[in-house]
């Protein structure tokens, strides 16, 4: 199993210059964010088409396709990856195991090379260690860095969207609330994960292969239409279709109510904030079933809250739609060193 916060911190620069990718199912969002001044700052945003990644590899040379406003020095990537594995696992410290052994243990991978593994130490008391680890099956990874075989942007990073939009929202609304417990969810379309902190720490994470194509491929079975119909009508309210997205959503919020519970039983508290981001949360049906089931309005973030934001960076025609890249700003903001 490789360790690869170790071969990072071998080959680790003072990047001051980062693009952020976020390769989803629906599009690709990228980001442009310079250290200027101590202070990231946006300079360029877009959304462009989807990408398919495979075994066989990526499109080719997709720094090509790149405007030139977007072109850095270097790229740090993210996918949604349905077949990825992340888990928050817990261990008696000071064992006779290595954390590496007791990682793969415990991921259940054992040394199976067809995943790419990273693990991150999270809280350590005299009970236990907590560690949140993830696998990226290799042939998403490779595909990915196939997306810039050579020249610049050069890749620095490799994660799972969902992870990177923690990282976003822990330099956003999570320096908040040091001191309470929130749920954040990142709600994209096809992949949606779950996160809860306590008093700042990361508590319990959990991953769904669900997301917005989930909710119109139910429209689109139980009314008869095309996908652009079922997004529109989706969008514009023009029928009541609550029933049919309640059908769609429920093993989600079934879930959602039990890890719920389960947090406010085992830290004793009660979660006071629910936070949303992704490209699925700008659906008002969404929200509403959320919301009941939880009894918190969803809070919807902007990622670029914590940037300063040069003139023209970001486009008049995504506005609203911020939230879409909290993947690539967040896994931006992992590689800029303060």
């Amino acid at each position: 199993m490789t360790k690869l916060s170790e071969l990072i911190k071998v080959f680790k620069r003072n990047y001051s210059d980062v693009l952020g990718v976020d390769v989803g199912s629906s599009a690709t969002k990228v980001v442009r964010i310079k250290r200027i001044n101590g202070n990231p700052t946006l300079v360029a945003a877009d959304i462009l088409p989807a990408i398919v990644l495979s075994s066989q590899g990526a499109v080719p040379s997709f720094s090509s396709q790149l405007p030139k406003g977007l072109k850095s020095r270097y790229v740090a990537l993210a996918t949604s990856g349905s077949g990825s594995i992340i888990k928050l696992l817990t261990f008696p410290p000071h064992i006779e195991k290595s954390m590496d052994d007791q990682v793969g243990e415990l991921m259940g991978l054992g040394n199976n090379s067809d995943f790419r593994v990273a693990y991150e130490l999270i809280q350590e008391t005299r009970a236990e260690s907590r560690v949140l680890a993830v696998g990226l099956p290799n042939p998403i990874a490779h595909a990915l860095s196939g997306l810039f075989p050579e020249g610049v942007p050069a890749p620095c990073s490799i994660e799972v969207s969902g992870l990177a939009s923690l990282t976003a929202y822990q330099r956003g609304p999570g320096t908040l609330h040091t001191d309470d417990c929130v749920a954040m969810i990142d709600f994209g379309a096809a992949v949606t994960l779950v996160s809860f902190f306590f008093k700042g720490s990361l508590v319990l994470i959990r991953k769904f292969d669900f997301g917005a194509v989930n909710i119109l491929k139910k429209l689109q079975d139980n009314l008869g239409v095309d996908q652009d119909v079922a997004a529109g009508i989706l969008n514009d309210g023009s029928f009541d279709v609550s029933r049919i997205m309640h059908q769609a959503m429920e093993h989600f919020l079934q879930q959602l109510t039990i890890a719920w519970d389960y947090v406010e039983r085992r830290e004793n508290t009660r979660i006071a904030k629910l936070y949303a981001t992704g490209g699925g949360v700008s659906l008002r049906l969404w929200r509403q079933e959320v919301e009941t089931t939880t009894g918190q309005l969803p809070v919807i973030w902007n990622p670029f809250e914590a940037l300063v934001i040069q003139a023209g960076a970001f486009p008049d025609r995504l506005k609203g739609q911020e939230g879409r890249f909290s993947a690539a700003v967040g896994a931006v903001l992992g590689m800029l060193r303060q």
